[in-house]
């Protein structure tokens, strides 16, 4: 009896495993990794006020790196120790408008966790697997607060698809300026390319823009930072989009269907055999 039923019985227990491996073991693998390190590199210029003219000074060229690096888990929530450096790009001493902190992150959403590090951040760290057309609140460091990036447009970007999403918001509180009871505001213009499958961005541009207001109906910038992905780390997150997609198509999707056909061929070998069994009998 087994001999006539075993190709069905194998058929079976390979969509079986199919089913198991996209909804139980995939997920594990596809969360970030405990030791989560990548470094960005941007580049652009920066003005800031000068406090003698209160105009702001020329443009000067900075060279930008956001190292992360992760430094541990609690609850399976990563914590994720994060340095900005901005240094001149032609004298290369550091500026002062660098940060360090450290934050909580869901390794399968990617999105922030409050309770965890030295800093309560909402919204996400980066976009996750399976990116959708539909906004993203994105922590900035600078607001010290969530704001929107808006899907914008599909297109083709270095031979990948992916999709552009774009903050774009003005005026937003920052309370007050250097504890002088100064209202602060700042406008930001982000621009992202994301590769949607992996989730990975390989394309950054990002314009900050803080004002003050002396006097009412009066608004004044004090910086200015136009900042973008180096060519070096484009290519790199390009080639890490690549190599990710292509092994989540093949983990979650290829294989699975692969599986699941290999699986119902064999039960209909079974089918088939056993009818003709019971044919001859």
């Amino acid at each position: 009896m087994f001999k006539r039923w075993w190709p069905s019985f194998l058929g079976t227990l390979l969509v079986a495993v199919a089913f198991i491996w996209v909804y139980v073991f995939f997920p594990v693998m596809a969360k970030l990794p405990a030791d989560y390190e990548q470094n960005y590199y941007f580049s652009g210029t920066v003005q800031v006020l000068n406090s003698a003219t209160n105009q702001l000074n020329p443009a000067m060229p900075v060279n930008v790196t956001r190292a992360l690096k992760a430094s541990g888990l609690e609850d399976d929530v990563l914590l994720m120790d994060q340095k900005i450096t901005f240094t001149h790009a032609q004298a290369g001493t550091e500026l002062p408008f660098g940060s360090e902190e450290v934050y909580g992150l869901d390794r399968t959403t990617r999105a922030n966790v409050a309770g965890y590090g030295d800093i309560d951040r909402t919204g996400q760290f980066t976009f996750p697997a399976n990116t959708q057309k539909q906004d993203y609140p994105f922590w900035s460091a600078t607001a010290h607060q969530s704001l929107t990036a808006k899907f914008v447009k599909e297109e083709t970007y270095q031979g990948l698809t992916v999709y552009v999403f774009q903050v774009d918001q003005k005026n937003i509180n920052l309370g007050t300026y250097a504890n002088t009871g100064i209202p602060q505001t700042g406008d930001f213009l982000i621009n992202i390319k994301v590769e949607p499958v992996s989730g990975v961005p390989v394309y950054s541009d990002t314009t900050t823009t803080l004002k003050i207001s002396p006097a009412p109906s009066v608004s004044m910038p004090i910086f200015i930072s136009t900042i973008a992905y180096t060519t070096e780390t484009i290519d790199e997150m390009v080639s890490t989009a690549e190599s990710t997609k292509s092994m989540i198509m093949w983990a979650s999707v290829y294989a699975f269907w692969i599986i699941i056909g290999v699986g119902i061929v064999f039960i209909g070998i079974g089918f088939s055999e056993a009818a003709q069994l019971r044919a001859k009998s």
